[in-house]
């Protein structure tokens, strides 16, 4: 005969048979261990932006100038570019941003080649306006942090934060090694007022000087009977003391 208040179910036959649940346990604790070994541990996890960002520099101008020259010319040039899902654009004082989505699964490198030739190819920028940057957008996951401390004076420290670098860099495991915060070099030429009055000068004059004299350009070659000899001006000056001597 069957017994209406005999309870039925799993629940109820584990109940009635302990070997079964036990096991069942066990077999989840060992398979749970063994997966927990298996499991990949990240501080950051890996992850594409999958973005190219167009800078321009426009010192001095407004948000409007800076719509009306820079950033109307990109957008109209980065449309129908095939992988590109969206683009946005930021207009400030000094200067623009365009930042053009990539939709996914599209090849990154093909996208980004194409964007930059396509700004390379605006002629209608102001000339006021610096060269565009164009960038792809990268993740790098930040390991280690060495500071370097010392009364010495600030090119003494780059000095040896550059051969800190490059010890650092010499390491397989280690791939790209960054200085923070990293000042660009930088050269000041400063004339007295009474100067530029005695010999009849502007500024203006005198950069662009400079910039004629301060140049390394290929002077093409000379074909000989030991071989071709290739020519090249190098009249170029890195360091103050170099344009110090300047005339």
């Amino acid at each position: 005969m069957h017994n209406p208040n005999e309870h039925r179910g799993p629940i109820a036959w584990m109940a009635r048979h302990s070997v079964a649940p036990n096991l069942l346990m066990g077999f989840l604790l060992v398979g749970g261990f063994l997966m927990a070994l298996r499991i990949k541990q990240e501080v950051f996890p890996e992850f594409d932006l999958d973005m190219v960002t167009v800078t321009v520099p426009y010192p001095g101008a407004s948000p409007e100038e800076v719509e009306q020259g820079i950033i109307l010319a990109i957008e109209e040039n980065l449309r129908g570019i095939t992988g590109v899902k969206e683009v946005t654009a930021t207009a400030r004082e000094g200067g623009g941003t365009v930042i053009a989505e990539l939709e996914e699964g599209t090849d990154e490198q093909r996208v980004y080649q194409e964007i930059r030739q396509q700004v390379d190819r605006i002629t209608t920028l102001p000339e006021e306006a610096e060269e565009p940057d164009v960038v792809l957008a990268t993740h790098r996951r930040g390991v280690l942090d060495i500071v370097l401390y010392s009364d010495a004076d600030e090119w003494v420290l780059r000095e040896l934060a550059e051969q800190v670098r490059d010890r650092l860099l010499q390491d397989p495991g280690i791939t790209q090694v960054d200085l923070v915060p990293e000042r660009t070099f930088e050269v000041s030429i400063e004339v007295p007022q009474e100067n530029l009055r005695a010999y009849n000068l502007t500024l203006e004059s005198i950069a662009a000087q400079v910039r004629r004299a301060s140049i390394e350009l290929p002077g093409g070659s000379v074909k000989t009977e030991a071989g071709e000899i290739l020519l090249r001006m190098r009249d170029r000056r890195d360091w103050a003391k170099e344009f110090g001597k300047f005339r």
